[in-house]
């Protein structure tokens, strides 16, 4: 496993003038091009000699065991990067991944498909999809977006600590309001031809701006990669949550190498090698805040084996114990799907009693305007609205 530290190239363009004999003719017209990402080039050459010229296959791509006990033909070196808008940032990347893998990875997933239909694409949506179901089998608060459009800058994300997504050229929606900031150790990978055409700007493409705005790992394209080409996101992430490193489960998911794949963080970066019990332990010890969100998770992993009493106790324990809004408003949505309106409502205003106004509060605000209206408190819902309008609109929520 190598890794490229700040400062270093980010990709190779193409030279027209180098000619491999014989590669052309058995390469299809769109791929005889010699650009690539410095990262997928590396780890093509440095253990086998091939044409530059194209993709060629990764030997990893789908691997199920552990790297370092697998015998393959044609090895590689896994080549990653160490780098993003400035050092502060890259040094921010590094402590955050440290403290995950003492904590955990504490916060909501978020999943951002386009609903095509065009077979082109549909592939896309399909990773995206994987990456959702693997995280609600494993007990994450998830949402999945299947609007046409990106998420918007009024919708309250919040919380992220994973993140995927499509379709834009430059971040967008709620991650450049000024108010955004992932939590600490987030993952997030937006699928764009040109993601990671820039990894140091703070403004443009994805993989700067992500970092940014705190995650601490993230992939991207440095030119047009073609989308079957490019990480699949459901393996990607299923391989993190078996146990992976970061640069492992990335490389297990890109079918080429010598192509357009830029890996940008630490590359020993093992965010669930914790059980989910040792980091309520440990959170505990700390008196971390972040102990709610270990707890949600529990809640949900009973409700999976069908233990619903055990979880709604759980849950309701340790809003009371912790004060939590978070644990508040998971106890509000347990209660809104049995149709028990009151107890919702209470639970609702609870966790919003413990909020500052900001996303987070707009999200618990919007879900108790729809309990109001359900049991047709039309005027309370409507003072709840013009709340958050006016957070929306304030200067928080700017660009």
């Amino acid at each position: 496993m190598l890794f490229r530290s700040y400062g270093v190239p980010l990709r190779i363009d193409n030279d027209p003038t180098l000619i491999e004999p014989g590669v052309s003719e058995r390469t299809p017209k769109q791929f005889q091009m010699n650009h690539a990402s410095v990262e997928s080039e590396l780890a093509a050459q440095l253990r086998q000699n091939v044409p530059a010229t194209g993709a060629v296959p990764n030997p990893f791509y789908g691997l199920r065991g552990a790297f370092g006990e697998t015998t393959l033909p044609g090895r590689i070196v896994l080549v990653g990067r160490l780098d993003g808008p400035d050092p502060a940032t890259v040094r921010r990347m590094v402590e955050d991944a440290l403290r995950v893998e003492r904590f955990g990875l504490q916060g909501r997933a978020y999943f951002d498909i386009q609903s095509t239909t065009d077979a082109g694409y549909k592939q896309g949506d399909d990773w995206i999809r994987d990456a959702y179901s693997a995280f609600r089998e494993v007990g994450f608060e998830c949402e999945l977006d299947d609007r046409p459009a990106t998420f918007g800058a009024e919708d309250p994300v919040t919380d992220v600590v994973i993140y995927a997504g499509w379709y834009t050229t430059h971040a967008n929606g709620p991650f450049v309001r000024q108010d955004f900031r992932f939590k600490p150790g987030a993952i997030a990978y937006h699928i764009h031809s040109a993601s990671g055409a820039s990894v140091r700007s703070k403004t443009l493409y994805w993989v700067g701006p992500l970092l940014a705005k705190g995650a601490a790992a993230t992939m991207g394209n440095v030119f047009e990669p073609y989308l079957g080409l490019t990480p699949h996101v459901g393996e990607f992430y299923r391989r993190l949550l078996a146990g992976s490193v970061f640069l492992e489960a990335a490389y297990a998911s890109v079918p080429v190498l010598s192509w357009q794949t830029t890996f940008v963080g630490d590359p020993l970066y093992r965010p669930f090698s914790l059980p989910i019990d040792d980091q309520i332990a440990r959170l505990a010890a700390e008196k971390d805040p972040d102990l709610q969100w270990a707890y949600v998770r529990k809640v949900n992993m009973l409700l999976s084996v069908g233990e619903k009493a055990a979880a709604e106790n759980l849950c309701r324990s340790q809003a009371e114990a912790l004060r939590s809004p978070v644990l508040w408003e998971r106890l509000g949505d347990f209660a809104q799907a049995e149709r028990r309106g009151e107890s919702a409502l209470k639970a609702y205003q609870a966790a919003l009693d413990r909020l500052p106004e900001g996303m987070a509060w707009v999200c618990v605000a919007r879900k108790l305007a729809r309990c109001y209206e359900v049991g047709s408190e039309t005027s309370k819902a409507q003072v709840l609205r013009e709340r958050v309008d006016a957070i929306l609109k304030g200067p928080a929520g700017k660009m």
